[in-house]
């Protein structure tokens, strides 16, 4: 058999000279022993078909589990918030009325969003034991604050400012750290994380509410702020990035706007901000001046995350088989209805019905923009940017949003049904908006806006 020169045996002229392996002459005559022989590669940062995201094993599930008390520690504090709104209505600041006491929770919840950029920037650094570290400090700092605060200005700043921006700083990283370790199930093991806001939601009325009446409301939230402290170790020390050390560009500036698709599911998501939680701010109020026991009143909030807890994990599940898109619209047009009808829930059993099919629907209407946003970015690189973005800008819509609501509020109404009219019908509204942009999403996303496509 004649001798093979090196010539025969080239690589493809695709493959960098990186990538080459050395042979030596007796490799170039055995092509079989060259096929064996590992490959020198160049490090780089993650791309879209990123080889380490997998959807098994310990390590991904360890980090739905810290990302489950971050989701608790974050925004359970803004699902919780209408327990505050109520009490200081009642009691600490009755001498305001509810749209300005509004405002302390949509400084919080505006704070919540928009600090998911400095933190999506942070993190694409590598900064996330870091962050975990500054936004609990902040979150305990703000609420001991509170403990000792009498006045308005004074419970705005320590719970509208410092725990808004704690919420801010660990807001975003359950979602894109997870994000980082699921590919096939990424929908679902964001919406388990996230039934820790719901949790939080659930658990913090019923406990706040039996410590105002026991120990007061300083020394209630003051537990609160202890509980926060102890739970922030887990995800300190379980939560880490992938191929921690690699070097990523993060890219920040308003050029990732001219994606339509993004630009148009921001809107979406802004909009949804502003008016998805308006019944979480509002509805133990609307309870109260229909009359309805304080006590019930109060569990009614908790009975709204209740149905969240499954609202944020079935949606999650099917948007995985479906796609987020999909699954979002109905779950909006559902808010829409209930919200423009909720007039009509004037009595206990009737407002029970509500807030078990509002707290469904509206848990997978603010859970789900997040990991779409996972699925419209083209790479990871860029990731914690492009959602920090996005909540940057629903920021926004979470500040305007409830107290626009809440100005809607016709004050001392005699008949309490029509005095809250206002508040549920330009949420409605709102959300109206939000599903117009969700459609122009779908079309610009697959050229159709009623089509059948996994989007």
């Amino acid at each position: 058999m004649a001798r093979q020169t090196p010539q025969a045996n080239r690589w493809p002229s695709q493959t960098l000279d990186e990538e080459r392996p050395l042979l030596d002459d007796a490799d170039v005559e055995a092509p079989s022993l060259a096929a064996k022989l590992p490959a020198r590669r160049v490090t780089s940062a993650k791309t879209h078909h990123d080889p380490f995201l997998v959807d098994h094993g310990w390590l991904p599930w360890l980090q739905v589990i810290a990302g489950w008390f971050l989701f608790a520690n974050s925004w359970g504090l803004p699902t919780a918030y209408g327990t505050f709104q109520t009490y200081y209505t009642q009691n600490l600041l009755f001498k305001y009325d509810s749209a300005t006491i509004a405002w302390i929770g949509s400084l919080q919840l505006f704070l919540c969003t928009m600090g998911c950029l400095p933190a999506g920037i942070m993190l694409d650094q590598g900064y996330l034991q870091g962050l975990i570290a500054v936004g609990s400090a902040l979150e305990v700092i703000g609420l001991v604050a509170v403990s000792f605060s009498t006045r308005y200005w004074q419970i705005l700043l320590a719970q509208g400012a410092l725990v808004g921006m704690g919420c801010g700083v660990l807001g975003l990283l359950p979602v894109a750290v997870i994000s980082m370790y699921f590919e096939e199930r990424r929908m679902l093991a964001v919406g388990l994380a996230a039934t820790g806001a719901s949790f939080a939601g659930i658990v913090q009325p019923i406990i706040l509410k039996y410590l105002f009446e026991h120990i007061g409301f300083s020394w209630a939230v003051r537990m609160l702020a202890l509980t926060i402290l102890f739970s922030s170790t887990i995800p300190f020390f379980v939560m880490r990035l992938q191929s921690e050390g690699a070097e990523v560009e993060s890219r920040f500036g308003l050029h990732h706007f001219k994606d339509l698709t993004y630009s148009t599911f921001v809107c979406t998501f802004t909009l949804i901000q502003a008016a998805a939680m308006a019944p979480l701010f509002f509805v133990q109020e609307y309870a109260l001046s229909l009359g309805i026991d304080e006590t019930m009143a109060f569990h009614l909030l908790a009975i709204l995350n209740i149905a969240g807890l499954f609202g944020r994990c079935v949606p999650n599940f099917i948007a995985d088989h479906y796609g987020g898109i999909n699954t979002l619209l109905p779950l909006m047009l559902t808010c829409i209805i209930l919200l423009v009808t909720l007039p009509w829930f004037n009595t206990l059993p009737s407002l029970v019905i509500f807030c078990v099919l509002y707290g469904f629907a509206s848990a997978g209407t603010l859970i789900l923009p997040a990991p779409i946003i996972t699925k419209l970015s083209t790479g990871t690189a860029d990731l914690g940017v492009r959602m920090g973005l996005a909540y940057l800008f629903a920021a926004f819509g979470g500040l305007v949003g409830n107290p626009l609501s809440g100005s809607a509020k016709k004050e001392n109404d005699p008949d309490a049904v029509w005095e809250f009219r206002g508040v549920w019908w330009v949420a409605a509204g709102i959300l109206t908006m939000a599903f117009c942009a969700l459609l122009c999403t779908r079309r610009l996303k697959v050229g159709s806006v009623f089509g059948q496509c996994r989007v």
